[in-house]
């Protein structure tokens, strides 16, 4: 993404008048979220990833976690009605 490009969230963001700061890295071989953390020079406590997932009836659930953390399928389902979720 070019450092001009907005995308969804950064366009509700404004228009709800959210203050925010969005972090732009073009180094494509990083591949956790701790690196990403590392390449942005951030706090990995600090950032997050956004998990999209589908449940066992089509419906499609998104999660906010911790970059140092996974995402428990299992208890994501229970959290919202799903008998699992993929």
């Amino acid at each position: 993404m070019k450092k001009n490009e907005k995308t969804n969230v950064m366009r509700l963001f404004d228009r709800k008048k959210v203050v925010y700061k969005s972090h732009f890295y073009d180094n494509s071989s990083v591949l956790s979220g701790q690196e990403v953390a590392s390449v942005l020079g951030q706090d990995p406590q600090q950032v997050f990833k956004t998990l999209v997932t589908v449940g066992k009836s089509g419906q499609h659930y998104v999660f906010v976690v911790p970059v140092l953390r996974e995402l428990d399928l299992k208890k994501a389902a229970e959290a919202v009605g799903e008998k699992r979720l993929r």
